[in-house]
């Protein structure tokens, strides 16, 4: 674990950025935390102050949603291209845990009612070696809409296929 981190939390909850503060504060490493309400504010203060944080913790119901744009602009800051996105939600289950990965978190943990709980979850994470991520490919909207088409012709067109009825006698 390093000796101090920095952190960026994106939460609109002020409760749940103070209960974030406090098991940083318990755990003595942090040097700085810095919290936005919204990716967009997130951005704006990264692209106008030199601030680096070690880690980037976004608080998001879906990871596919927003992180994926908020990734992708925040690698086109350089100094920022390393900084690993922590994916921090309610709840994590194993599926999720994929989806988080392809959609380019390095990590995801759980938001914790207990500061204690909160703190060991943190300390976990600091201390394990995060490996890079890939960002997805952004799909067009184009794409999009050609791969909904094909879902929903699919769908029709076995809705249309009938048997074959046998006439009565």
């Amino acid at each position: 674990m390093r000796e101090k981190i920095s952190c960026l939390l994106i939460d609109p909850d002020r409760d749940r950025r103070n209960q974030f503060y406090l098991a940083l504060d318990l755990l003595t490493i942090s040097k700085a935390c810095i919290a936005q309400d919204n990716t967009s504010k997130a951005l704006d203060y990264l692209k106008k102050n030199d601030f680096t944080p070690n880690y980037i913790f976004l608080d998001s119901l879906h990871p596919s949603d927003e992180g994926v744009a908020f990734l992708r602009e925040l690698r086109k800051i350089k100094r920022l291209k390393q900084v690993p996105l922590i994916w921090y939600a309610a709840s994590l289950d194993k599926g999720q845990r994929q989806a988080i990965r392809e959609a380019g978190f390095a990590a995801g943990i759980v938001r914790q009612a207990n500061l204690l709980d909160l703190k060991a979850n943190l300390q976990v994470l600091f201390q394990s070696e995060l490996t890079e991520v890939a960002i997805p490919e952004e799909v067009s909207a184009t794409a999009r809409f050609r791969q909904k088409m094909r879902e929903v012709f699919q769908q029709t067109h076995s809705l249309l296929e009938a048997p074959e009825l046998v006439p009565v006698s």
